[in-house]
């Protein structure tokens, strides 16, 4: 039996497991999409959302690997299980942040069931802030073992601060009505005078899903569509648009490779920046990599596609040589409108905020 037991540091009252040391900490809402508890998130694949009931500093924690389902003992006050399946031979207990992280002994390409047990979460809760010298308020048990996936399920649930987590989780969309929803916008978009509403097609937010993008916008009504959505990934950067430059020879349109780069960035985070078919106009939403699989589904059924937007998506690629050889630079940036005025070798600048940078905790190790 694998095991590791000491304290780990929380911060937000979050900690995870990643199945890939390049992974991405899953957004919460994403994590629990379509699920009825609201400890464990599994609704992102290789990924676990991990909720504690102190919101910073150390907690109890303990993890083990079985080889089959361990009697439940009756000391732990909150129990829910999860199915999950490693993305790769790497899986890791990460901190927020990925400030620290411990390997975990699970295999790819098998099937577990993981029990994730909680102790004092409404004392920890009501504290808010563990500071170093002082006594321990909450523990957690994270056990794995073999198992064919099942739906998730509230074995025990004490505490309020669970009950209160339990209760926003089954309020959290799942990823079949995400993709829906997106459908439905599609199509009132394309038919306003048909039986499809725009009320009908709202989020449940009440805020879009979807951005219909006109091929000949400029970057900046670009960039505002798209940061307006209500599946918006706040981490995503845009460091890199406040000098949009591609080379002279990269004869391609500004719009679809500005696009390409905010693919690419979202796709970093773990987030898929879905291109629905569409014909004149760009039909974009930012999606988790499930709701994709949804969204491309549904449109097969229609004879429609969905599909990611990356580098090459609609433009060639340029190799590093090649782009290092051009000496001739163009800004794709664009003022006002619709056309280039800039002559080569000239870069024209517009002005971009940065999201500001997530506050940081200190590391903390298991034994």
């Amino acid at each position: 039996m694998f095991r590791l037991d000491g304290e780990v540091g929380v911060s937000y009252s979050q900690i995870y497991v990643q199945s890939d040391p390049g992974d991405y900490n899953p957004r919460m809402h994403e994590a629990f999409a379509g699920q009825n508890s609201g400890l464990c998130g599994a609704a992102v694949p290789g990924a676990l959302f991990l909720s504690t009931g102190l919101h910073t500093g150390d907690v109890g924690f303990t993890v083990e690997v079985r080889g089959q389902a361990p009697p439940l003992d009756p000391a732990w006050e909150e129990v829910v299980e999860v199915s999950f399946y490693p993305l790769s031979e790497q899986s890791f207990l990460v901190q927020w942040a990925g400030q620290d992280s411990w390997e975990l002994d699970l295999k790819e390409g098998l099937d577990y069931r993981v029990r994730y047990c909680a102790q004092g979460m409404d004392q920890a809760s009501e504290k808010d802030v563990r500071l170093d010298d002082e006594p321990l308020l909450d523990r957690y048990l994270l056990q794995f073992w073999p198992a064919p996936p099942e739906p998730d399920r509230i074995v025990r649930q004490t505490s309020q601060a669970a009950a209160y987590s339990h209760d926003w989780a089954r309020r959290q969309p799942d990823a079949e009505f995400r993709a829906r929803t997106l459908m439905a916008q599609r199509r009132a978009h394309l038919t306003p005078e048909g039986p499809e509403s725009f009320r009908d097609a709202e989020s449940p937010s009440g805020t879009a899903d979807m951005a219909v993008i006109s091929r000949a916008a400029d970057l900046q009504s670009v960039r505002e569509q798209l940061t307006s959505l209500s599946s918006y990934p706040a981490a995503l950067p845009w460091d890199w648009a406040d000098t949009f430059v591609l080379p002279a020879d990269y004869r391609v349109g500004y719009l679809e490779a500005f696009l390409e780069q905010v693919g690419e960035h979202a796709f970093a985070l773990g987030t898929v920046l879905a291109s629905l078919d569409s014909g004149h106009d760009y039909y974009l939403a930012f999606v988790t990599p499930t709701e994709f699989e949804q969204l491309s589904r549904l449109l097969t059924a229609h004879r429609m596609t969905a599909e990611t937007v990356r580098f090459g998506r609609w433009t060639p690629r340029v190799s590093q040589e090649d782009s290092a050889a051009s000496s001739a630079i163009t800004a794709w940036a664009i003022a006002n409108g619709h056309k280039i005025s800039a002559a080569p070798g000239a870069a024209i600048t517009w002005s971009l905020e940065s999201p500001e940078a997530p506050e940081e905790a200190g590391p903390d190790r298991l034994t």
